[in-house]
Parts: structure tokens; sequence; C-alpha cells
């Protein structure tokens, strides 16, 4: 079967792709309609409309997150496909609300869905290496089981059924990282590659998984992408909607953006525990 490594732009999963080559390495990224929040640096844009063929505007992503897919391409020397589904913008708005704990569609949609329509019509089957750590013995059971992908093959005519589901077996997970410490991959990277500026966390800088502290840190180095998700609040506060902030505290990130909080992470000791499980680090 074709291997297949799972990419997001942080330490851990391009130290996967450094240490553990796979037959096609892939990055999913989450896109947002805001042109504000494009990339400041020139050659990043280029890179990423190159990358997805002109239909990119801006990406919830950390800018950095960008920048260092570019570089690691080149350490690679291999192509690392971008793919990308809806715009978040989109997402929320087909949902009517915005992503929550219990309700994790953002994952769905705009990683999973697009990694599932470029490999499975190309490869079938694919063996996917995630780059979950030996530090995080929960991301590893609840990710090991492998769930088919559901999806519509086919409509009828007639009938109160007009959907028709087909659920596909398409991907054996492997943990390569398993026994591999973050301590190790940091020291790695320093040790080797100190001119390599990673992102102090990965995945959309907004993310409703990430606590507030985080969030105000991004806010900081970020601030245009921060903005976008305060403003999808701002939208569902105007319309009187259910699930109007990210967080189930209910404090709104323009709140967050303001508080000052005593034990902001430092830029050594970054951030690695998601509680989600649902992207890579």
């Amino acid at each position: 079967m074709t291997t297949v490594n799972s990419i997001s732009g942080g330490k851990t999963s391009a130290y996967m792709a450094m240490h553990h080559p796979a037959d096609v390495n892939i990055f999913a990224c989450v896109c947002i309609d805001y042109p504000k929040a494009a990339p400041k640096d020139p050659a990043v844009l280029r890179y990423a409309l190159d990358k997805l063929n002109g239909n990119f505007i801006a990406s919830a992503e950390r800018q950095k997150t960008l920048k260092v897919l570019m570089d690691l391409e080149q350490l690679l020397g291999k192509e690392i496909i971008w793919v990308r589904g809806k715009s978040f913008d989109q997402v929320i708005d087909e949902n009517s609300a915005l992503p929550t704990w219990a309700r994790r569609f953002c994952t769905t949609e705009m990683k999973m869905v697009p990694i599932f329509e470029y490999l499975y019509p190309r490869y079938g089957k694919t063996i996917h290496n995630i780059g979950f750590r030996a530090d995080e013995p929960e991301r590893i059971i609840r990710g090991s089981k492998n769930r088919p992908f559901k999806r519509v093959i086919s409509c009828n005519n007639f009938g109160k059924r007009r959907q028709n589901w087909f659920e596909f077996d398409w991907q054996e997970k492997r943990f390569p990282l398993k026994t591999t410490f973050h301590i190790q991959i940091r020291s790695w990277w320093i040790k080797n590659y100190p001119e390599l500026d990673f992102p102090w966390d990965s995945n959309c800088a907004g993310c409703h998984h990430k606590p507030n502290e985080i969030i105000k840190k991004n806010y900081q180095e970020d601030p245009e992408i921060l903005e976008w998700f305060a403003l999808q609040e701002d939208k569902k506060l105007r319309l009187d909607k259910k699930n109007v902030t990210w967080h189930d505290d209910r404090i709104p990130y323009r709140e967050v953006f303001q508080t000052d909080y005593p034990n902001l992470f430092s830029e050594i000791s970054d951030y690695t525990m998601c509680n989600s499980g649902g992207c890579t680090d």
C-alpha cells in the first residue's frame, strides 16, 4: 500500500517526515475568506497560491506554519501536496454555528474530507502515518481505531431516503513516533536545523481547543488571523445564533484579546498538548 505522512507544519510532523519517509507527504490547509489575514511575506503568498492552484486568499493556520512548509519541502527534496476543502467561512455558514468540543465538523470538513478526496481516488486504501508522540498516549489510544469514511455515492430520484451512503475503508493508521518524546524532537531540530523558524504551536491559530492564554498569545503574533475568529463570533451574536463563542466558557475572543494573563507560555516552552486528537502537531 501507498504510505502517507500527514504534515501540519509543526516540529513533530516535520520530524516524522524527515525520519519516516513516505510515498506521499500531504498538508490540508484551512482556508479563510479574509484578505487582511493573507501572508505578509510575498514569497509565502506566492507559494500558497501555487500549491493550491490560485484557490487561496488566507489561512487560519499560523503564518510561520506556511513558511515552514515551504522550507521543509526543500529539506525533504520531495513535494508536499497541499489540499483544501471548503473555506472555514463556508463551513460555518452551512452549519449555522461555530464548532464546539462536541461538534468538530471543522476537522472533518477541512482536514479529513480534502485528504480523503485526494488520496482515495488515486491510491485506494493507504498506510497513514500520524505524528502522535510517546508523551501523548491518550491521543494514540483515541486515534488508533480505523474508522471508515462515510460519503454519499449516489442519489435516488424517488423515495424517502434520496442519498445512498457508502463507508470507505480508506486508511490503515500507524504511529511511527509512539516511542519518541517531544524533547527529543525539539533537541534534534535545534541541533540540526536551528535556522528553521517553527511556529510555537501549529494548526488553526484560533482553534477552540486552545485555552484562552494561547489564544491571547497567538493574537499578539498573528492579530489579523485572530481577528477573523473574533469576527465569526460577532456575526453569530448579531444573528442571535446558538454557540456564538468558540469556547464553552462563553468568553468571547475580543475579551480574551484584552485580558492580561500572568502565565503566558514563553518562546522556549512551547505548547504541545492538544485536547482534540483531530489534528496533528
